[in-house]
């Protein structure tokens, strides 16, 4: 199992002296980052459209020249249209894929996180069939792809033998806020760590990630990527670094 284990972002003042050096520019961030990570989730693109140049211009930051980056779908395809995309719409679909595509083997999985109110199944569905459809025709290598469910009408074996069928990864999502399964659906496994009983704040325990490294390794993947998302507090760099640790003696 090759393991890669990081954190939804590396952008956090308030990691300074807690993970940064005190004197580190904001603009080093990431090189320093990739140094002890081999890899981040990009939680910016949820929120933006980030620029071809922006991409590169990270891409030329990192110290490991095989680091990976997972990038998160904008909401705007996801949270405001619901997956329901005009011709515009995939239009601007295609340039949001073609300015990630010049990550080129840096890039890493493609994340689409479903909105909680979000449990129609013949729409998330067809989405995924446009989605593969425009990627293939953006990459020269057909991208990873994982998407995360958070409502609890959509986890069922009806939507996992889909995903299995399609070659999608199902998103472990660890939550306080929505319920998730511990599942394998195509040759990798994708877990997000967002904290509990508070989310994004709450530190995970030696235990419950030594619980959690157990189950992933039954399921046996080719890869993991494993990403915490409770950086509130920055417990998400102390969490990561446990974790590779513990998946280290497995």
């Amino acid at each position: 199992m090759n393991v890669l284990v990081g954190t939804s972002g590396w952008q956090y003042y308030h990691w300074i002296e807690k993970f940064y050096p005190k004197d580190l520019k904001s603009k080093d961030f990431l090189k320093f980052y990739s140094k002890y990570f081999k890899t981040v989730e990009i939680n910016t693109t949820f929120y933006h459209f980030t620029r071809k140049e922006t991409f590169l211009k990270w891409r030329g930051e990192v110290s490991n020249k095989n680091f990976i980056f997972a990038i998160k779908l904008h909401r705007f395809f996801t949270h405001l249209k619901k997956l329901n995309l005009k011709k515009e719409d995939q239009k601007i679909l295609e340039d949001f894929l073609k300015n990630l595509s010049v990550l080129e083997d840096n890039l890493g999985p493609l994340l689409i996180q479903l909105p909680p109110s979000f449990k129609n199944e013949e729409k998330l569905k067809n989405f995924i069939k446009l989605f593969k459809k425009i990627s293939k025709s953006v990459f020269k290598k057909y991208p990873q792809i994982a998407v995360e469910i958070r409502n609890k009408n959509l986890l069922n074996p009806k939507i996992y033998k889909f995903f299995k069928k399609e070659g999608i990864a199902f998103v472990i999502s660890d939550s306080p806020k929505w319920p998730t399964d511990i599942i394998k659906t195509t040759n990798f496994v994708y877990v997000r760590f967002h904290g509990k009983p508070q989310i994004f704040s709450s530190k995970y325990s030696e235990e419950e990630l030594k619980d959690y490294a157990q189950k992933i390794k039954k399921l046996k993947p080719k890869i993991l990527y494993a990403y915490f998302n409770n950086d509130a507090l920055g417990h998400a760099i102390s969490n990561a670094f446990e974790f590779k640790k513990i998946l280290g003696k497995y």
